[in-house]
């Protein structure tokens, strides 16, 4: 009996993970990127039909322009193209590598963090961080890279011959160079100021965005998955399913007298059936995510975007009794039509100011309304934003604080945005 256990155990292990890691692949994927793995799986399985639908609503996010397509339009996938140079190693190294690649970005970048991952899916940490490096390894140059700061690193690496002095710069003072400091790297790091605008010169040659070159033209649409209307104080909101694939189980394969065809037969049923229930499960996720965030931020949908707010992954994780990288999987390249626009799910999770209500997302974008105002002859310092803030509006934070919002607005210095007329 001991026997029988031993053997039974790790048969269990592996087909639950094998659904846990699909189940995962379902909730991340796009409306388009669906579509195309689930058109993909019908064609392996004859006991599945895809259904045709008939149109595709597509929004371009800077005009929210809207248009009709009837095909899906083929493109380039960066992941396609990963996958095939793992294709010579072994599948004990590629098995990690490939769920790597599932959570990249379209620029390339990997956006879920390897410990969480790690914990997840009960996976050594050292493990999945030598699959980072391999992935890491992979063209294009950068790819993988969790920072702009990496991603620049991983290219330099790949130069040759290398430049030890462009690699120092960027691991030990990226933030004087993303200043453009030229006068401060060079007192630090003893080099004339030319050697330093030499190494600017080359960093602009290398590519922030790695993954962005295989989008397609159509890489500037959205589908969105979700419409919230207001009519008369009151919220509505539309699920976008007539947009998913469209699937239904095969009639015509009944019993066959073939033992080995009627088996096979069987097996792609189950797998059919379990997709099924896969994309209803995605959906019902989906729903269930939106419409606490409905509930949680009605204010924004109300009343706009300066309304936004403090809500975290882990308190809609806890109404919902699910884990955290759940819900950062459902709003992962998903997108609401909005009153103020086509906006992404992920847009409505922001932390908040300490000993205040305000969130952080508000807050930037009354930071980023000041500086789109200034006087560019004279703009504001991050001490002069600091105080607008709160002569302006209550609130109060600090010059740190300032510059931190600005930087990951990727919003220049004062010195940086001054203009001379």
């Amino acid at each position: 009996m001991m026997k029988m256990e031993n053997k039974q155990v790790p048969i269990l292990s592996v087909k639950m993970t094998k659904e846990l890691q699909q189940a995962i692949t379902l909730l991340q994927y796009s409306t388009v990127e669906l579509y195309e793995y689930v058109q993909e799986l019908s064609l392996e399985n004859p006991v599945l039909e895809l259904l045709d639908v008939p149109f595709r609503t597509i929004e371009r996010l800077p005009k929210n322009m809207q248009t009709f397509e009837n095909t899906i339009v083929e493109r380039n996938s960066l992941k396609d193209y990963l996958r095939e140079q793992l294709i010579d190693y072994p599948l004990s190294k590629r098995a990690d590598v490939e769920y790597l690649i599932e959570n990249l970005d379209q620029n390339g970048y990997l956006v879920v963090d390897i410990e969480l991952l790690a914990e997840e899916n009960k996976i050594e940490q050292a493990a999945l961080e030598k699959s980072l490096e391999l992935l890491q390894s992979l063209d294009p140059p950068g790819v993988g890279a969790r920072t702009l700061q990496e991603c620049i690193l991983l290219q330099l690496k790949r130069l040759s011959p290398r430049n030890e002095l462009a690699e120092t710069v960027i691991f030990h003072h990226f933030h004087c160079f993303a200043e453009k400091s030229w006068r401060s790297l060079s007192a630090k790091l003893n080099e004339p100021i030319h050697i330093i605008q030499e190494i600017s010169l080359l960093i602009q040659t290398l590519n922030p965005r790695p993954g962005a070159s295989f989008e397609s033209n159509l890489s500037s649409y959205i589908t969105p998955d979700f419409t919230v209307n207001k009519h008369h104080g009151h919220l509505q909101l539309i699920f976008h399913d007539e947009l998913l694939p469209q699937l239904t189980l095969n009639p015509f394969l009944n019993k066959c007298k073939d033992k080995d065809i009627e088996d096979y037969i069987k097996e792609k049923r189950i797998e059919a059936r379990w997709l099924l229930n896969a994309l209803l499960h995605r959906k019902e996720t989906m729903m269930n995510v939106m419409e606490v965030i409905l509930d949680k931020q009605a204010d924004y949908f109300l009343n706009g975007k300066l309304f936004l707010k403090p809500l975290k992954l882990k308190e809609v994780a806890e109404i919902l009794n699910i884990h955290e990288s759940t819900v950062s999987r459902a709003v992962k390249d998903k997108y609401i039509r909005t009153p103020y626009g086509l906006v992404p799910m992920k847009s409505f999770f922001s932390g908040k100011l300490v000993n205040s209500e305000i969130s952080t997302a508000s807050v930037k974008e009354r930071l980023k309304e000041l500086i789109d105002e200034e006087d560019k002859r004279r703009p504001y310092s991050d001490q002069s934003i600091a105080n607008e803030l709160k002569d302006r509006y209550g609130i109060v934070i600090s010059r740190r604080t300032v510059t931190k919002y600005r930087e990951l607005l990727r919003i220049p210095s004062a010195a940086i945005r001054r203009q001379f007329s």
